[in-house]
């Protein structure tokens, strides 16, 4: 099966890190897999480093027409049998594609509760060119059907899943002495892009609320984007040391065996990589109730959830996972345990083996 995934997006965030799971594993069973990616984006990089084909494009807008033709030619000449698409930009980049190349088997995987704006190329895009979409968690199928923008027959659920050998044990240590963060010190992690939907803002009002009882405590804030110099700015309001901002880090297994509680306050997600990584790693999370967030963690057994943007609610959180080590290591035990048996990367992958080869059968 001749496979190419298209993806838009800059930086390396959770959908492009799901796509590089996703191409390894079914080039890995003998599909033949191709990547097109953002020219100069990390995505590019990474998926050039596992050896699949990569096609740089501009991708400058929905109506760049040099990266449609060439991304046409590709498919043409590559003979790709199935199209997934990814982040509006690359979904409405992809579909004038394979429209242009005659290929009719296209799939959106999505991945963030994003409604579809009513608009004549968003019909075309739903109504006509894609073929089937796949959401990674119930809440965005259910936005998706209910606002009336695909049918029900033609959206699937297949959750995220998680390699655990890619999230060992160990390098804590190494790193808060890195970082200069004491080895006693309670330490919450925030890890993921610094944009305004995962709610920094109101994570820096928890922590600052949290300090009145352990003012001891650390946040270490993990992760590129375009609130860095903010965040950094508003870092300076807080005792010395206490908030530390490390940007991207390609080392997050550490970071999730240095802390003690991850904490994820978003206002809008799909099914959080972060958050599987904090699971298999046992590490307990404090998170929002949004999206998928609910469909990994049950409240109190898994972890702790919180209304979206309730910042006193995280404060108490994090202050009872940090202050009773038995409820920290029952979350974390109980967390690791559904990972590993509920979302495991080979489940995924064979349930998107098992659509792109009957979508290729049926085309």
């Amino acid at each position: 099966m001749r496979v190419m995934f298209v993806n838009s997006m800059r930086a390396l965030g959770g959908g492009e890190r799901w796509l590089l799971e996703v191409t390894d594993g079914l080039a890995a069973r003998g599909h033949d897999v191709s990547v097109a990616a953002r020219t100069g984006s990390a995505l590019a990089g990474n998926a050039r480093a596992s050896g699949h084909r990569v096609l740089e494009l501009p991708m400058r807008g929905d109506a760049d027409v040099d990266s449609i033709i060439r991304l046409a030619w590709w498919l043409r000449h590559h003979r790709v049998e199935i199209l997934n698409v990814n982040i509006q930009r690359g979904v409405r980049l992809g579909c004038a594609a394979a429209r242009l190349a005659g290929l009719r088997a296209v799939v959106e995987r999505r991945g963030l509760t994003l409604s579809v704006k009513e608009s004549a190329i968003n019909r075309h895009v739903y109504g006509r060119c894609l073929t089937h979409v796949v959401a990674n968690c119930g809440a965005i199928r259910d936005e998706l059907v209910g606002a009336g923008t695909v049918p029900a027959s033609r959206v699937s659920v297949i959750p995220n899943g998680i390699d655990p050998s890619r999230v060992p044990p160990g390098g804590g240590r190494a790193l808060r002495a890195e970082l200069s963060i004491p080895s006693d010190a309670p330490l919450v992690a925030i890890i993921g892009r610094l944009v305004v939907d995962k709610g920094h803002d109101v994570a820096l009002d928890a922590f600052r609320r949290l300090l009145v009882e352990l003012p001891r405590a650390r946040l270490l804030v993990v992760g590129a984007g375009t609130l860095e110099d903010r965040l950094r700015e508003e870092a300076l309001g807080f005792s010395d040391g206490s908030v530390v901002l490390a940007g991207h880090r390609d080392d997050v297994p550490a970071v999730l065996d240095a802390a003690d509680a991850v904490l994820v306050m978003s206002s809008r997600e799909g099914m959080p990589h972060v958050v599987l990584e904090s699971m298999v790693a046992g590490t307990p999370v404090v998170a929002t109730r949004v999206a998928g967030v609910p469909e990994l963690i049950a409240d109190g057994h898994h972890g702790l959830l919180v209304p979206i943007g309730a910042a006193d609610d995280a404060a108490d959180a994090l202050l009872r996972v940090l202050s009773d080590p038995d409820l920290a290591t029952r979350l974390g035990r109980h967390a690791a345990a559904r990972a590993r048996a509920e979302f495991s990367l080979d489940q995924m992958i064979n349930r998107f083996e098992e659509l792109f080869e009957t979508l290729t059968r049926e085309r």
